[in-house]
């Protein structure tokens, strides 16, 4: 079987590849193309496939920032972004927490051998997730006022003796010296009602114990979360003052990923969607959709609603940025420095950077047609919802790998829509075109790279009865692969062969 459509780089200069970062232990799995179509045939279509043992390198990426910047910290992975088995498996064997959101998470967490000191419960939380948590000693980070009142009338039915942690998760910051727009939040404790909280704490201190504070930005700007800190700061300064010793600081997640080999690529495409929207070139996009752009007498309005898929200031780099970050109201100190001299112990809340080039997902090509329009569709045996998250468009070129010795002659590109197997029009896996260096065939597998963060698992579902994608995880020793069911993964298993 030939290798050469893997290879996407001799393109012609009309196409608009978006060439995808992989990382070498998955390369060179993807090489063995014999081994890839028995399990696509074995295990169905599509197919999960992660590597969990490559959560290693991410983890202590992360740890070293801490490291260098001398202070105290805790990575906690954000179980909501993947649902995998293997990777929950051998993040306990690593150093690091979880951040589990339901019951069932944390029942998850409890059988992959963490223990409850090492888990934080976040988001809105139900009287079973709540009491659970209470129960096995998680840190619980409070999301309301009510939240916190539910907490108390639950530690007094379940008559746990031991205080159980909190965290007061904080919304509704301000700064008078920084151009900072508060968006708003449905999530989190406006920084105006802590007294009520407060007072509340002081009520039942010997039950609950205040072990910090957290936010959770939606967003990936280092100035707004700088505010959030800079907040923080003066509210440990207040609890200190109700004689509380707060000692945790939460500045949740949002760690960026960056998921393209090539920055001009991803400028490339992103100049062409815009031109599209202006009218000076043909549309790019299905239905000429353009994601957030409009075109209102010739000039650009509005925002490009997508990730930033190429960016180097990512995971760990994107840490330390915002450590580095000086507060020029607090003496130009670093938010670094100032978490360092007050022995303040920063956790973090990583989730797609903690799997960053952990997963792929493949599928089948079921059959390549022809729109009304005259656009080339290749139809997968998969469906939209198999991999994305929410309505967000992934702009990461997938690798056709064929069952034929197909070559790739280098002069031609063939522009193609992604559709899934669902009879709905909107069943598109990309709303873009890929650019293709050569024509998939009925039977072809798609690969889908850098799925684990979000992709695989956040929005599946068993639409037309077909079952949510198997997964199996990959691992690897001195280049030779051993697979087996996600479910079956032990950190240990090499010793049992």
């Amino acid at each position: 079987m030939s290798t050469s459509v893997l290879n996407v780089s001799s393109i012609s200069t009309t196409a608009l590849p978006l060439t995808p970062k992989v990382h070498p232990v998955i390369q060179n799995f993807l090489k063995n193309q014999e081994k890839l179509f028995e399990l696509g045939f074995a295990l169905g279509s599509p197919l999960n496939i992660v590597f969990p043992e490559l959560v290693s390198n991410n983890v202590e990426a992360f740890n070293a920032v801490f490291t260098k910047f001398g202070i105290q910290g805790k990575v906690f992975f954000a179980h909501k972004c993947n649902q995998s088995k293997s990777i929950i498996r051998r993040l306990a064997t690593e150093k690091a927490g979880l951040d589990i959101s339901s019951k069932n998470e944390l029942a998850h967490a409890l059988a992959s051998g963490f223990e409850g000191s090492r888990l934080e419960a976040t988001g809105p939380k139900n009287a079973d997730f709540l009491s659970l948590a209470i129960q096995q000693n998680v840190t619980i980070n409070l999301d309301s006022i009510a939240e916190l009142h539910q907490l108390i009338s639950l530690r007094n039915i379940l008559k746990v003796e031991k205080p159980t942690n909190v965290l007061l998760r904080l919304s509704g910051f301000e700064a008078e010296h920084s151009k900072f727009l508060n968006k708003g939040s449905r999530f989190g404790i406006p920084i105006n009602e802590l007294p009520k909280a407060f007072a509340i704490l002081d009520e039942w201190r010997c039950q609950v114990n205040l072990l910090g504070f957290s936010f959770h930005l939606d967003t990936v700007s280092v100035v707004e979360r700088a505010v959030a800190i800079e907040n923080c700061f003066q509210i440990f300064d207040d609890a200190f003052a109700h004689s509380f010793e707060p000692r945790v600081l939460n500045i949740g997640g949002g760690y960026k990923v960056n998921y393209l080999a090539n920055e001009e690529e991803w400028n490339n495409y992103t100049s062409a969607l815009k031109e599209a929207v202006l009218g000076s070139r043909p549309p790019i996009t299905w239905q000429n959709n353009s994601f957030g752009l409009s075109s209102d007498k010739g000039k650009l309005r509005g925002n490009f609603n997508s990730y930033n898929y190429y960016d180097e200031q990512t995971g760990p780099n994107f840490l330390a940025e915002l450590l580095n970050h000086k507060f020029a109201n607090l003496g130009d100190q670093t938010a670094g420095s100032l978490l360092r001299d007050n022995m303040i112990e920063l956790w973090i809340e990583p989730g797609r950077s903690l799997v960053d080039q952990t997963g792929i997902t493949i599928a089948r090509v079921n059959s390549i047609r022809t729109s009304s329009r005259g656009d080339t569709i290749v139809c997968l045996n998969m469906k939209r919802q198999d991999i994305s998250f929410l309505d967000q468009e992934i702009f990461i070129d997938p690798l056709v790998i064929s069952k034929s010795n197909t070559t790739n002659n280098g002069k031609e590109s063939h522009p193609v829509y992604f559709a899934g197997n669902l009879c709905l029009e909107s069943d598109l896996i990309y709303r873009h075109l890929t650019y293709l260096p050569s024509m998939p065939e009925e039977g072809d597998l798609v690969v889908f790279i850098n799925t684990s963060g979000y992709f695989m698992d956040f929005s599946a579902t068993n639409s037309i009865m077909q079952p949510i994608a198997k997964k199996i995880a990959v691992c690897e020793r001195e280049g030779k692969y051993t697979w087996m069911f996600d479910d079956q993964y032990v950190p240990f298993w090499d010793v049992l062969k």
